[in-house]
């Protein structure tokens, strides 16, 4: 009897021993995951690449205001410019182009910049037909947009 209690005991201490390393291990598991995931996501800021969407609805917003089409039609430059800075945020750079229903150039706004190669670029084009006597006529506005990080 006295040799059948000293092997449940042995096999009572391994399960315990062996329950007690896998706890161990989860522990050890678990805090490796939560330092991974506060390393990752505090490392660096994080933005959408939403440019094109931003370009799109300033475009939009300007559009639905009225503004749009007296600033392309009329070839209104400075305005134009003037009202794009006001509706973007203030650390997204852009440039702008327009064209006609050719595709000939017809004006462009800070064509001179250039977004730096390490950046998300957003693009988007954006179509108005027709303005006053200009109905049958539509122009293309090509708008760039890049985030300033830091």
């Amino acid at each position: 009897m006295g040799r059948l209690t000293k092997i449940k005991n042995s096999f009572n201490k391994k399960g315990q021993l062996f329950l007690i390393e896998v706890f161990i291990a989860l522990s050890v598991l678990i805090l490796m995951m939560i330092a991974i995931y506060q390393v990752e996501f505090t490392s660096d800021p994080t933005y959408q690449d939403d440019l094109s969407e931003i370009g799109y609805n300033a475009l939009e917003s300007m559009n639905k205001a009225g503004n749009l089409k007296p600033f392309v039609y009329k070839i209104q430059t400075s305005e134009f410019a003037d009202n794009l800075e006001n509706i973007l945020p203030e650390n997204v750079l852009w440039r702008l182009s327009v064209d006609d229903d050719i595709g000939n150039n017809i004006f462009q706004i800070y064509l001179d910049r250039t977004p730096p190669a390490d950046v998300s670029v957003g693009v988007t084009d954006y179509f108005l037909f027709g303005y006053e006597s200009d109905l049958n006529q539509f122009r293309v506005i090509h708008l760039v947009l890049w985030r300033l990080l830091g």
